[in-house]
């Protein structure tokens, strides 16, 4: 049975958002906040609405700071700019290679909107598979690419793939050496220890021209109240400022408040540290159902948020029954964006978010597997790529 396949990813999130669908297809945060941190964010509001000591400058400077604390990267006012999304980001980024006329590398698989923020903007993309940048990067191959810029998201979206903290260094002087403009989606790197450092200070220190991306989002479930911060090594800074500069004056008040709230609190009980239980409580059910294999782990304790899910030939009878049964599921074809979609290795899998409610992932799982049965097909999970 094939199900009809729309023309991006985005669009197949889309009626996930709906009330009575159980949302497997997005791969933000969504799962509930912590009863301290709703009170919290109440009082956030209704001293706002108030007008009790709004300072919108003071407000910045306590998010940046709260969201340094999670990815160990400084984000001074003049190298790192705020905008409304982690999208919002790489569009600027794709601005500042407008000049580029050597090829631009970008991994495969990866999600199909970034890609098409780069292609959108006039650049032309050379695809790099994933295997020969996460883990380990395979810089011989890079340079018989004759790349003017490349785009690494890691880790990566849908695979989970990592990348080592030596290897990121190593990447950088590669970049310096070849005079290659690095863009790096970070919006996953909270979940991974190995990658909180200061990737900018990294690469102003070996001369490297680098654009970073960090996204909330990814992380903090605020619906969709989320913020994407595009840094620069300090010879994109300039232009990197005036881009952003070009698209907004300023976010909302509210939004730095509340989020610097949530990524300011410690312990345990923390926001941050009660996602990185939440998805490992949800990864481990999954490896549970599927009696498959278990997710891959890089050194440092790296927690998946997604999973990466191998349905077989029953793929898309697994995905169609399951919006009938009121599940929304991301079809893995679009992943690979440089591919037609019935023929490349995404069309037997699907991506499934794991920062969810667990009551709510557990049943909406159970229908993922229950329609798998129905369609004799064993599903089994992989954080691999299997490219």
């Amino acid at each position: 049975m094939n199900t009809p396949i729309a023309s991006t990813l985005t669009q197949h999130e889309w009626p996930a958002l709906a009330r009575d669908m159980v949302n497997l297809a997005d791969g933000h945060a969504r799962h509930s906040l912590s009863t301290q941190s709703v009170q919290g964010l109440a009082a956030i509001l209704e001293g706002l609405l108030a007008k009790r000591g709004s300072d919108y400058f003071e407000a910045e400077e306590a998010f940046r700071a709260a969201l340094s604390v999670h990815t160990g990267q400084q984000y001074g006012t003049n190298s790192s700019f705020l905008t409304y999304s982690a999208s919002i980001a790489l569009d600027a980024a794709a601005k500042q290679l407008l000049p580029q006329r050597r090829p631009i590398g970008l991994l495969t698989p990866t999600f199909d909107s970034v890609p098409a923020l780069f292609r959108r903007s006039g650049l032309r993309l050379t695809p790099v598979p994933e295997r020969r940048v996460l883990p380990a990067v395979d810089l011989d191959y890079l340079d018989g690419l004759g790349l003017g810029a490349l785009i690494v998201v890691v880790p990566n979206n849908p695979t989970g793939t990592v990348m080592f903290p030596d290897q990121v260094i190593g990447l950088l002087g590669w970049a310096a050496r070849r005079d290659v403009t690095l863009v790096l989606d970070l919006s996953f790197r909270m979940f991974d220890p190995g990658l909180r450092f200061d990737v900018i200070e990294a690469a102003d220190g070996v001369g490297a021209q680098v654009l970073t991306v960090d996204d909330t989002g990814k992380t903090i479930p605020l619906y969709d109240t989320k913020l994407g911060v595009l840094s620069a090594s300090r010879t994109l800074a300039q232009q990197t400022g005036r881009i952003c500069g070009d698209i907004l004056l300023n976010l909302p008040e509210l939004d730095l408040r509340m989020l610097g709230y949530l990524f300011g609190q410690q312990g345990p009980d923390a926001e941050v540290a009660r996602a990185c239980r939440i998805a490992a409580a949800n990864g481990a059910l999954l490896t549970k159902l599927s009696a498959g294999g278990t997710p891959r782990s890089a050194d440092g304790g790296f927690q998946p948020t997604v999973a990466w899910l191998h349905c077989g030939i029953g793929r898309d009878h697994i995905v169609e029954s399951c919006r009938r049964s009121g599940v929304a599921l991301l079809p893995g074809d679009r992943f690979f964006w440089d591919r037609p979609w019935q023929r490349n290795p995404g069309s037997d899998r699907i991506r499934v978010p794991l920062l969810r409610d667990e009551k709510l992932f557990e049943d909406g799982m159970r229908t993922v597997f229950s329609a798998a049965r129905d369609a004799c097909s064993r599903v089994s999970m992989h954080t691999d790529g299997g490219q």
